[in-house]
């Protein structure tokens, strides 16, 4: 059963609910040396993240741009050591992390065992954390433009250019990737 098609980077993209076993979405190996690898890397995850938990869809442009924006396209070293494209912390130090450069001592960023497990845990950021219920609420209301959305994300980071940084990554990708 197709669940829904879009057109992202000049190719057309499916979400499924029931595939036969070859076209089951699989974990991308996640080897880019551009920013079109790693977009379609990054939408791979999305797609087997979407397939293989119960989740509720968010925004992918969104997701896509923050994940550009998050992990220097792919490239930082949150990225390439920790496989978190989104620059999510952990307060549990317990819990597997990596310190930035300037070495907080209440916090880490998660490391995971491969970017679709970031990916799976952003989506449960937005679909599920306190400080996101105006963009669900938003999402409810049908609001699809990722520009609205991102309004909406003023807890995610404390960057007072947070949002420019975002919708000028989202316009990028329209301009250059689609």
């Amino acid at each position: 059963m197709l669940m829904a098609t879009i057109v992202f980077c000049g190719i057309v993209w499916c979400h499924y609910k029931s595939l036969a076993y070859a076209d089951v979405p699989k974990r991308p190996n996640f080897k880019h040396s551009n920013n079109t690898e790693f977009l379609h890397s990054v939408k791979q995850c999305v797609d087997y993240v979407y397939y293989h938990n119960d989740v509720e869809e968010v925004n992918l442009e969104l997701l896509i741009a923050q994940a550009a924006l998050e992990s220097g396209w792919g490239n930082s070293r949150f990225a390439n050591e920790g496989n978190n494209l989104f620059g999510i912390r952990t307060y549990d130090l317990r819990e597997p992390h990596m310190l930035p450069s300037n070495k907080p001592k209440k916090w880490g960023v998660k490391v995971y065992k491969h970017e679709c497990d970031s990916v799976l845990n952003y989506i449960n950021i937005l679909n599920k954390g306190k400080a996101f219920t105006e963009y669900r609420k938003l999402r409810e209301e049908g609001i699809t433009d990722p520009f609205i959305l991102t309004e909406t994300l003023d807890a995610y980071a404390s960057d007072k250019y947070y949002f420019a940084k975002v919708k000028s990554i989202l316009i990028k990708i329209r301009k250059d990737y689609q």
